[in-house]
Formats: structure tokens, C-alpha cells, sequence
């Protein structure tokens, strides 16, 4: 809720999707040419992936390694046409990730590649939202402002883009 609070302050009109399983989970990985341009992912990660946490029997969980969904179970399941996705899940700023977001139609995946802050990671989302909505910045350009406060990159966010033409 905290970074919702902090995007609709900078003015964006914000669509939240709390997704109860893996499924409702993938759903939002699936999006229009006419969705929102950026897609924010908000949640926790580990050394497997996404952590979707454990579900009752009637779940499907055959994609779920010890709880959390690992990027071989998204590639063929991601449509995001030109979509910039930034996720704040630990462990998702992965070669891994990145290809798979990038082959799934995102033109850009942002994400932390190590364990960081926690607290800092709306700090961080509020320069780089503030760069990019408020003084309309490139992505690159608004990352790097972004990362201002954290010159030794110890939020260890990766940006993954695909190639032009």
C-alpha cells in the first residue's frame, strides 16, 4: 500500500491486483497493448523466485519450487507489450528473469539481483517514479537519479532491456 500511496502522490492513477495463487499470479503477468506502462511488482523473493507461499490441496502448485514460482515457469506464460515491469521481490534481478520478461513483450525489467533494504526500496521507487512521471526522464536516466542515495548500489536493482529494432 505504501508504494501505491507513493505513485498516486506523483499523480498516477494506480490498478491493484492482489493475487491469491499462482494462477491469479501469472493472470497479472498477462496484460494489454492499452494497460498501464509500467508494472510494478510488489512482493518478496528468494534464491527460487517469486514467493507465493504454500496453498491447500486444490491449488495448483505444480509450478511452485519450495513456495515461490522460478522464472522457467513464466516464460511462456508473460505477455506485456511494451511494458516496463519492476519488481522489489529479492532475487528476481536475474539473467533468468530479465530473459524471461523480455521474451514475454516487456521492452525493459528492473529488479533486485541480491537481498536489499526493504525500507529502502520505496525510497527508492519514489525517485525513480518522481524522474520518470514528474520530470518525464528516460528510464536509464531515471534509475540513475534514482540511485542517488545509494552510490554503492546496495539495492542491487539490474535493468534488463530489449534490444532495438
Amino acid at each position: 500500500m505504501l508504494i501505491r500511496s507513493i505513485l498516486e502522490s506523483l499523480g498516477a492513477a494506480v490498478l491493484l491486483h492482489l493475487p491469491g495463487t499462482p494462477g491469479d499470479f501469472l493472470k497479472c503477468l498477462r496484460r494489454d497493448q492499452n494497460d498501464p506502462e509500467y508494472i510494478v511488482l510488489s512482493g518478496h523473493g528468494d534464491e527460487n523466485g517469486f514467493v507465493l507461499g504454500e496453498f491447500i490441496a486444490e491449488i495448483d502448485t505444480r509450478s511452485l519450487v519450495d513456495g515461490s514460482l522460478p522464472a522457467s515457469a513464466l516464460v511462456s506464460e508473460i505477455r506485456l507489450p511494451a511494458k516496463t515491469v519492476i519488481s522489489t521481490a529479492c532475487m528476481t534481478g536475474t539473467e533468468a528473469f530479465g530473459q524471461a520478461f523480455l521474451a514475454g513483450g516487456a521492452h525493459a525489467y528492473l529488479a533486485p539481483s541480491e537481498f536489499p533494504d526493504g525500507s529502502a526500496v520505496p525510497l527508492f521507487l519514489h525517485g525513480l517514479f518522481y524522474e520518470l512521471l514528474q520530470r518525464g526522464k528516460p528510464l536509464k536516466e531515471a534509475i540513475e537519479n534514482a540511485k542517488t542515495f545509494d552510490p554503492d548500489n546496495e539495492l542491487s536493482f539490474v535493468l534488463f532491456e530489449a534490444q532495438a529494432g
